[in-house]
């Protein structure tokens, strides 16, 4: 008897616990009911029992996405149920920063000051989004993030904010002077003309890509040092068209510049111009030597892995295989692979079984990564290498769906069984 008492204790202390847990974890994730009378029900699905129902600006903690339209909540009285996603609009929830060094702004714009920045895998609570960003609790203030560098698996359902984009704008009437402001950040103009020599761009980021095109696919023409001088040509909300010190044109994010008045200054880096050639020149060979062989097809791995970022923030889905809607870890790597003519396994066990095992320090771009992270099988899990000792991948941990993540992280170190390399 005094056995059977000292089971029932623990396992009502780890029932505690794992409710603490569960609500620590999602505290940030709330939802506010918008129908009048709204059940909740035992499982996601009107069939379910009806556990309890709720009024009209209730406020309930979110604990998962169902991904069937549903959630999963706990209710006031901390019963676990379902409630359709149809009656509950988001009002807040954990969101996880996927670049280094990105500026949190104090409006919606690249325009507006900057209040800081985030750092990569930094996680913000978000509460609103509002056109192209997303509005955050940043340094206990509002700022804004713009949504290409946030994920989490419930900003689709996060309520739209209304917010004032204005700021002031550049003062290009002293064209081709030096006013006693320059050198100082300001906002970005609307449209700065090459004519206009009132404005430069500084890069703010350690580094920052030029591309051939405004937008996340344009080719990449080089990388730019922190602090490196451009010269404006024109500006857009989200990208700017400009000129470095060899008369090379390009657009970089105007998320990883800074505006500034005054005439550009000679770039003080030391050796700038010959780092972004030698950059430049890397890259290029670096496309060369990255060229790969499937089944006498040539396949550029570059391409491979742009083509794979464009899908950070994918949902993770379980037996998913679509890119845009939801995949799971096996389904995210077998449908990159499947878009250059790869044919992969389903299952990430089987995938182990393809190609040749790659020692970790022979580690290349393109390489599949395999883990162990709990289960029946040895293999569970599966990434893509992409290089600086990082992988990309989707995951249904604290990342939620498709993200990069770093093989130096202690989970990662645990849990990393080996890789195989598909492409020859």
């Amino acid at each position: 008897m005094g056995y059977l008492k000292s089971i029932s204790k623990f396992l009502v202390a780890g029932a505690l616990f794992s409710s603490l847990f569960v609500t620590s974890a999602f505290a940030s994730n709330l939802g506010k009911v918008t129908g009048d009378v709204v059940n909740l029900r035992s499982y996601n699905s009107t069939a379910g029992q009806l556990v309890s129902v709720a009024k009209k600006n209730d406020v309930l903690t979110i604990v998962a996405n169902a991904n069937n339209g549903w959630f999963e909540v706990t209710t006031a009285d901390k019963k676990k149920a379902f409630i359709s996603a149809d009656y509950v609009q988001v009002v807040q929830t954990d969101a996880t920063c996927i670049a280094d060094d990105v500026n949190v702004r104090v409006s919606p714009t690249t325009a507006s000051e900057s209040l800081g920045k985030a750092k990569k895998m930094q996680v913000l609570v978000t509460t609103g989004v509002t056109g192209d960003w997303c509005q955050v609790k940043f340094n206990d203030k509002t700022g804004y993030i713009h949504k290409q560098f946030m994920q989490g698996s419930l900003l689709k359902y996060l309520q739209q904010v209304t917010v004032s984009e204005s700021a002031p704008k550049v003062d290009t009437s002293n064209s081709g002077t030096v006013t006693e402001n320059a050198g100082q950040v300001v906002a970005a103009s609307v449209a700065v003309s090459d004519q206009n020599a009132g404005a430069y761009a500084t890069v703010n980021a350690k580094s920052l890509n030029m591309r051939e095109s405004a937008g996340m696919d344009g080719r990449i023409i080089k990388s730019l040092p922190e602090g490196y001088n451009l010269s404006i040509i024109s500006t857009t909300k989200d990208w700017v068209e400009v000129s470095d010190d060899n008369g090379t044109k390009g657009f970089v994010s105007a998320q990883y510049i800074d505006f500034k008045n005054g005439t550009k200054p000679a770039n003080k880096t030391e050796n700038a111009t010959s780092a972004i050639k030698n950059t430049a020149s890397t890259s290029s060979s670096s496309k060369l030597s990255n060229k790969r062989t499937y089944n006498g097809k040539t396949i550029d791995v570059n391409e491979l892995i742009e083509y794979s970022k464009q899908f950070i923030g994918t949902p993770y889905v379980y037996g998913g295989t679509d890119l845009e809607n939801g995949v799971d870890c096996s389904g995210f790597v077998m449908s990159v692979y499947k878009n250059f003519g790869v044919q992969l396994n389903r299952v990430s066990r089987d995938m182990y079984l393809q190609g040749t095992a790659v020692q970790r320090a022979d580690l290349e771009p393109g390489d599949l990564l395999f883990f162990n992270t709990g289960g029946n099988s040895i293999i569970s899990h599966v990434g893509m290498y992409i290089g600086n000792d990082e992988y990309i991948h989707s995951t249904n941990g604290a990342g939620d769906g498709v993200t990069i993540s770093s093989m130096n992280d202690g989970y990662v170190k645990r849990t990393y069984v080996g890789a195989r390399r598909i492409l020859n």
